[in-house]
């Protein structure tokens, strides 16, 4: 076998393998954050205030998720990560002692996450020997469950709202895909970290807000597939996109976003920027 080949078959068996225990392991996190977290509580934000000054409905004030809960989180979520992440065995492993001893705060590193503070990564990086993108990583891995029961508790109160930002509405976080309807010029974006789409305007790059269609580029596969690539060469980022008129059925973005890794592998290979999720899961097999 070609050695591209073995190397494309082993990154999609690690990749889907890692990502089918995750998300079963996710389900137990929901479990038991549906049992520990008081989100009644968040009947207190004021979402109309929010969408009138632009904000997510998360903030760091107002995560009521406590230290402990997600010990618990890092406790279901890094034997996963400790089995699949072969390259990074020693920092991995590293990660698990100081979090055993209770060395940093994981709350601390989700107000990060939120805040999309790259620096506290970074000191923390530097102060437990420990690679920022895993820890940034990590904190995605154990926050997302969090995240979505927080998007499931708003989503009947936010269709009542129009947001059209390009971050989310619940978490801030940036796209990962979208879905387009070619013919009514809807234009569905989706988060990967809490699982929440809002609609968007089309042939808007929601990454640096760049209008002028000469500067951005559409990649297809073929005529009849409903996923293509949209890419803008202002600021050199993508997103993956959805076609409604070849895709009939209802989308599960969780699923599809991990069986079209062949698009994040395209994009890399015309030499647009992968965002950090995707970077390090092909940083952990050393795959180009």
């Amino acid at each position: 076998m070609d050695k591209s080949l073995q190397n494309l078959q082993q990154f999609s068996n690690f990749y889907i393998d890692f990502h089918e225990k995750i998300f079963n392991t996710h389900v137990k996190c929901m479990q038991h954050l549906f049992a520990a977290i008081p989100f009644q509580k968040f009947n207190k934000i004021d979402i109309a205030e929010k969408i009138k000054h632009r904000q997510p409905i998360l903030n760091p004030q107002q995560l009521i998720i406590e230290e402990k809960d997600l010990e618990q989180l890092f406790d279901f979520v890094y034997p996963v990560v400790k089995q699949y992440l072969h390259l990074r065995k020693k920092e991995v492993s590293r990660l698990g002692e100081l979090n055993d001893k209770r060395k940093f705060s994981l709350k601390e590193l989700l107000i990060a996450l939120i805040n999309k503070d790259t620096q506290t990564f970074d000191n923390f990086s530097k102060k437990l020997a420990v690679p920022s993108l895993l820890l940034e990583m990590i904190t995605e891995l154990i926050s997302a469950p969090y995240f979505e029961l927080v998007a499931e508790f708003f989503s009947k109160k936010l269709s009542k709202f129009q947001w059209c930002e390009p971050f989310c509405p619940i978490c801030g976080g940036i796209p990962s895909m979208a879905q387009i309807n070619e013919q009514t010029g809807l234009k569905i974006l989706w988060c990967r970290r809490c699982n929440n789409p809002w609609t968007f305007t089309d042939k808007i790059c929601p990454h640096c807000m760049n209008s002028e269609i000469k500067s951005q580029s559409f990649i297809f596969l073929t005529n009849f597939k409903p996923y293509r690539i949209e890419a803008c060469n202002k600021c050199n980022n993508y997103l993956k996109t959805i076609d409604n008129l070849i895709q009939f059925n209802q989308v599960n973005f969780s699923v599809v976003n991990i069986a079209t890794y062949y698009l994040d592998l395209l994009a890399k290979n015309y030499g647009y920027q992968l965002n950090n999720y995707v970077r390090f899961y092909f940083d952990q097999q050393q795959f180009s």
